[in-house]
């Protein structure tokens, strides 16, 4: 067996079937507190523009990126943000959809995952976290 250390264990039952967790996303001195969902197949760190509004960015001042999916794609801006879930912060770019229809909160691997250890046993619908040092 392979031990890991884990400092943070969240429950995560809900209605409905994604992993989601309590984020606090932070820019100079504003703060929002939101849910986002858990997904290692998101490339990035995706938010809401409502979200960017929130923050007081001028969302089309950041990083342009075309992002593409199965069924099409999108257009998003990226800034840096701080970045807390379940306590552990770090600083990354994130990016908002510039269509303000679409209302999904979502951490991916770049960005968010990549800088934590993270375990998930979705059977009891738990999510393990750490920082990773």
């Amino acid at each position: 067996m392979h031990p890991l250390g884990f400092t943070h264990l969240y429950d995560y039952s809900g209605p409905d079937e994604s992993i989601a967790v309590p984020v606090v996303l932070r820019s100079g001195t504003r703060q929002i507190r939101l849910a986002a969902s858990i997904d290692t197949g998101a490339s990035f760190c995706l938010f809401g523009a409502e979200v960017a509004e929130a923050l007081g960015l001028d969302l089309e001042r950041g990083i342009r990126m075309t992002f593409r999916t199965a069924n099409g794609g999108f257009e998003a801006f990226g800034h840096q943000l701080d970045i807390s879930v379940l306590g552990i912060a770090t600083s990354a770019i994130v990016y908002f959809f510039a269509d303000p229809m679409i209302e999904k909160n979502v951490l991916g691997r770049t960005g968010w995952l990549d800088r934590v250890r993270f375990g998930l046993i979705h059977h009891d619908n738990q999510v393990y976290l750490a920082p990773y040092d």
